[in-house]
């Protein structure tokens, strides 16, 4: 009977030790019981990355990468996890059983793959060719030079509705295929199929292993749109892929920073400049999936817009996008109407790396562009620049960054850092938000907002860490405890365990998200706090609970707020009532 898919990954993990893996890529050092080593995914000079072999488990507490043997193969080389798991099984020696249904999709996968292949070496065919003169022409006008053509594997899409149709069948590729590939249309009516991509310079759009997936075309004429992506398949979803992100997770690792641009020609000429930490967004707004695609290299980056108003606008939705995503972010801006691309074919590589290096965190140039709309000198502009930022701030992802910025635009504004407060808490009732205290506001509900924070992350951390804590708190363990949506989420597969004991491996299966992963790999690794841990466990839940308690006391007082300025007398009554109740929960919970 063959081996279902967890009883063969436990045995890859059994036969392949995630020491000799690492070992092939990173120096590691005995430290303890754990072995230590310079960080393959972001620049460090001191080790902070962490193998421990018993648990199977690394940890970098630098950029905080973290899994076991599985991640840091799709990490280091980009994989998806069965491809990991495929490459691991041959190292091994184990053989992969797969369903008629796993095979048959790996083998439309690899159909679909070798046709796109064929068509990349049909265009860079006909961009040597008599039929690509224009497009040499152009590439050569724009001043890209020839060993970055072949580089990049540009290529040409000839005018006319079906060379790349009958180039690919004399080749034995169906019609179907190629439609499903993305590289030919079907007609209206099911008559037969043409070219998706005609007339245009190609830019093959690859895979984190080189592969080509997709093309970017560029009209020669006045087509429109003047770029044009092929549409997505099962090989390529635009909105989770980067441009050029295969040429430049190297240097991307070397630096530890990314330069986001939106184009192909950006990209391209970045990397002919000598900025090879370079990638596109496929000309389209950022996603979050590309942002945590990024952040598996990145430590952070710059993304690089023009000064017009679409990108003032571009780079705003592009820093909410990096904040989402937990990636910290710089914005640079080019002068005029200066794209990377002009930019540096005008100014060379070392006036580009002066934008770079004048880059502004993402607040300071928001604040920049708030400044540029309201007058700073003038009280309604004060008021217009604190109304603009203040749902950033408010939405700030923890108290010290959100006290940082409510000090900038104080000084900003020279005006005292209690009135900023003061009007952000118009602006959170004005949206219907439940009032937050700020620092310096109340600094007991501040510093309890971090308190909680800090008590679900030690109570976590104490109950992988030990078996005592689990079997005390097993049965009234509730979800609702944690608040922090990656903690839930190690809550929830850590209770799915059938027993107290459970193997990390297994826990490990039951996660999705890569900084959760990073997060129990951290509490694998790190030592846990000195003491008691039943009675630090028992204070970590009293914490959390006086942490809702005061939550619901600023929302009952904003709740009774709202109730005295309507002058509704029973309703004032009722919301003082539970207050008083509240309050008396919350001393005995002290």
């Amino acid at each position: 009977m063959a081996e279902g898919p967890r009883d063969v990954t436990d045995e890859i993990r059994r036969r392949v030790g995630i020491l000799e893996v690492i070992s092939t890529h990173v120096t590691l050092r005995r430290a303890g019981r754990s072995y230590k080593g310079l960080c393959p995914f972001h620049s460090e000079k001191t080790p902070s990355f962490t193998v421990d072999p018993e648990r199977g488990f690394f940890y970098c507490f630098g950029c905080r990468a973290g899994g076991d043997v599985f991640d840091f193969v799709m990490r280091i080389g980009g994989l998806s996890f069965s491809e990991a798991r495929r490459e691991l099984a041959e190292r091994a020696g184990v053989r992969l059983e797969q369903t008629p249904a796993e095979d048959q999709r790996a083998g439309e996968r690899e159909r679909l793959l070798r046709a796109v292949a064929e068509a990349a070496g049909f265009f860079r065919a006909q961009l040597g060719g008599d039929a690509g003169k224009r497009a040499r022409d152009y590439l050569a006008a724009r001043g890209v030079a020839t060993p970055v053509v072949e580089a990049f594997g540009l290529g040409y899409a000839p005018a006319g509705w079906d060379h790349l149709l009958r180039a690919l069948r004399a080749r034995g590729y169906e019609g179907a295929v190629l439609e499903q590939a993305g590289v030919v249309v079907a007609r209206p009516g099911g008559d037969g199929y043409y070219d998706a991509l005609r007339d245009r310079v190609i830019f093959p759009i690859r895979d984190l292993q080189g592969r080509p997936i997709a093309f970017g075309g560029r009209a020669l004429d006045d087509a429109t749109p003047k770029y044009l992506n092929s549409r997505e398949t099962p090989l390529f979803t635009k909105g989770k892929t980067l441009y050029a992100l295969d040429a430049a997770r190297a240097a991307i690792r070397e630096t530890g920073e990314a330069v986001v641009v939106e184009g192909y020609m950006d990209a391209v000429s970045c990397h002919q400049f000598g900025v090879r930490n370079a990638v596109a967004s496929l000309g389209t707004a950022l996603t979050l999936d590309q942002v945590l695609l990024l952040k598996r290299f990145a430590s952070r980056a710059v993304l690089i817009y023009d000064a017009d108003a679409a990108g003032v606008d571009a780079a705003e939705r592009g820093m909410e996008i990096f904040d989402q995503g937990g990636l910290a972010v710089r914005i640079a801006v080019l002068p005029g109407q200066a794209d990377p691309d002009s930019f540096l074919r005008a100014r060379g590589t070392e006036a580009f790396g002066q934008v770079l290096a004048q880059a502004r965190p993402a607040f300071e140039f928001r604040l920049a562009v708030a400044t540029s709309r309201h007058d700073p000198d003038t009280v309604e502009g004060k008021v217009g620049i604190v109304d603009e930022l203040g749902q950033l701030i408010i939405m700030a992802p923890d108290l010290v960054k959100q006290s940082e910025y409510v000090r900038l635009l104080a000084g900003r504004l020279s005006v005292p850092e209690s009135a900023v407060r003061n009007q952000l808490a118009r602006v959170s009732r004005t949206r219907e938000r439940a009032p937050r205290l700020l620092p310096g506001d109340g600094v007991r509900v501040a510093a309890d907002d971090t308190a909680r924070t800090e008590a679900e992350h030690q109570l976590l951390h104490l109950l992988i860490a030990d078996v005592s804590v689990r079997e005390d708190l097993w049965n009234n363990l509730d979800l609702g405890l944690f608040r922090e949506p990656g903690h839930r989420e190690l809550a929830e597969a850590l209770l799915a365990s059938p027993s107290f004991e459970d193997d990390p491996g297994r826990l490990r299966e039951r996660l999705r998200d890569e900084t959760v992963i990073s997060l129990l790999s951290r509490f694998l690794i790190a030592e846990p706090p000195v003491g008691d841990h039943r009675r630090i466990a028992g204070l970590c839940l009293r914490r959390i609970r006086q942490s809702e308690l005061q939550a619901r006391v600023q929302e009952l007082l904003g709740q009774l707020g709202d109730a005295s300025r309507a002058k509704d007398q029973a309703r004032v009554e009722a919301l003082q009532n539970e207050l008083q109740v509240v309050y008396r929960e919350l001393k005995v919970s002290v």
